[in-house]
């Protein structure tokens, strides 16, 4: 509870003002999102160092390993603060009645969706607000400047779907802004609680992850959704979690992480960034280091709770069209190379059997993270232009 309080305290205090820019205005609040779910208590022992860290990484990465298995279920009932932040073109558009929920991925906060090395480039907040779209972001639990619960037993995807599902649900209901704790504003203008027709859910990797699962228990709360760094590759899951190094948060950078606690590791370097996230055609230093500057630590039993967001039968409510969005040269989910890797009919067939339509885009000489890579203008374009096509 102590880090709960902490986190609190930091949400209170780095809550900011009103922004209003040339296109755009933006209003930064916290939410308390009530949630009641089903995790696992895993095998996982606790990470309290680097030495914890190291072995963390080598167990789950054993080719035999039974390390990570869940012992037992446990009931999570709790209150989280959430993060938030919320941009509205300022002038109506034709797209003023469709909001987008974007929610990003392990080893980042929300400001992955809003890069501010040459925004006008890599933003995908600018990019959404040019066309016309208004759109939410918000820190995961256990990240950012929302609540960092415990790293064992309480982050796991039961609990972040259910989060997201219930941020939805305010959205659509008309009453976000309302629900708020926490809107700090020093500019007379205000922005207006959303009320939207239809909602799109744009994600990155585990992002990605949380939404299908989302879409597989919840799907008719989605119009339609948007999921980048995520595929159903024939190599997914080749390449192992050693691969990419980590150190245990709090004494990696006390003073940005020393808040987070034991089971929170954070990845160490710009090589290990780049191993991770880019590829070389479409790097740029400046925005390798602007990784570095806005990484965030992540719980370790993500990697081992991950399958929750795949578990269940999918009940078949999601009806809207979702496109599949990957870089070509994509390590972590295409161990390397992402072409004639996946089955575009079996997924749709599997994945999401009901949707009005299901596409992938393969984004050229790009790698896991798109928002940082070069060509982010262009995949977004792609990306528009398939909510476009499909009416949203």
């Amino acid at each position: 509870m102590a880090l709960n309080r902490r986190a609190q305290m930091g949400l209170l205090l780095a809550a900011s003002a009103m922004v209003v820019a040339a296109t755009k205005q933006c209003v930064q609040f916290e939410l308390s999102i009530p949630v009641v779910a089903t995790n696992q208590r895993y095998n996982i022992p606790r990470v309290d160092n680097d030495i914890d860290a190291v072995q963390w990484a080598l167990d789950f990465s054993i080719w035999n390993r039974t390390f990570g298995g869940a012992i037992e279920p446990l009931t999570v009932a709790k209150t989280y603060n959430i993060s938030t932040e919320l941009c509205i073109p300022t002038k109506k558009t034709e797209k003023s009645n469709i909001l987008q929920i974007a929610v990003h991925s392990n080893g980042w906060d929300k400001r992955a969706w809003d890069v501010q090395i040459r925004p006008e480039q890599q933003s995908y907040v600018d990019a959404a607000i040019e066309k016309g779209y208004s759109i939410l972001t918000f820190d995961r639990i256990g990240t950012g400047q929302s609540s960092l619960p415990d790293a064992y037993d309480d982050v796991q995807p039961n609990t972040e779907i259910e989060i997201i599902a219930k941020i939805t649900t305010l959205a659509r209901s008309g009453k976000l802004l309302s629900a708020a704790k926490v809107v700090s504003s020093t500019n007379t203008t205000t922005v207006p609680s959303p009320n939207p027709k239809q909602i799109v859910h744009v994600g990155h990797s585990f992002g990605s992850q949380l939404i299908y699962g989302l879409l597989k228990r919840n799907g008719n709360i989605s119009d339609g959704a948007l999921l980048t760094g995520f595929l159903n590759s024939t190599q997914l899951g080749n390449v192992p979690v050693v691969n990419f190094e980590h150190d245990y948060a709090a004494t990696h950078d006390p003073a940005r992480f020393g808040r987070f606690g034991s089971g929170y590791v954070v990845l160490t370097t710009t090589n290990t960034l780049q191993k991770l996230y880019f590829t070389k055609k479409t790097l740029d230093s400046e925005l390798l280091e602007y990784t570095e500057k806005i990484k965030q630590p992540h719980p370790v039993a993500v990697y081992a709770a991950g399958p929750q967001a795949f578990a269940g039968q999918n009940t078949g409510l999601f009806r809207g069209p979702v496109q599949l969005i990957a870089g070509e040269a994509d390590f972590v989910i295409c161990n390397g190379y992402c072409p004639g890797t996946y089955d575009q009919e079996q997924i749709k067939k599997q994945w999401f059997p009901n949707a009005s339509n299901m596409t992938i885009y393969i984004a050229p000489d790009t790698a896991h993270v798109i928002n940082l890579a070069t060509s982010a203008s262009a995949t977004y374009k792609k990306m528009f232009a398939y909510l476009d096509e499909h009416g949203l």
